[in-house]
């Protein structure tokens, strides 16, 4: 029983530094934009990244779907390789290389 209870907090608190860590990467991209819907997400997402890009803007985008792809800021494409259905953590490691390269405008599908 004690080790369910200590497994727990360290859980909890490991939780807890993730969040934080995740807020503070969030905060590090001034624009997010989400698109969401059934059909044309990632038609979209290409269009608004292009049309930021063209602005002036550092923009890095993902797509899903039947091809997921990073979009880098000068447009060039990333395939990105997954097991299964896209997930949470898929989010958070665009979120870590919007980061890592300076992004000013995130855009997911």
């Amino acid at each position: 029983m004690l080790i369910i209870f200590i497994l727990s907090i360290v859980f909890l608190i490991y939780g807890i530094i993730e969040q934080i860590n995740q807020l503070k990467r969030v905060k590090k991209v001034p624009i997010r934009i989400h698109v969401n819907g059934t059909r044309g997400k990632s038609t979209t997402t290409r269009l608004i990244a292009a049309g930021l890009r063209e602005a002036g803007f550092k923009v890095l985008a993902k797509t899903t779907g039947a091809l997921p792809r990073l979009i880098l800021e000068d447009g060039a494409e990333i395939p990105i390789r997954r097991r299964g259905n896209a997930n949470i953590i898929e989010q958070l490691k665009i979120f870590i290389e919007a980061v890592k390269r300076k992004a000013n405008v995130l855009v997911v599908d």
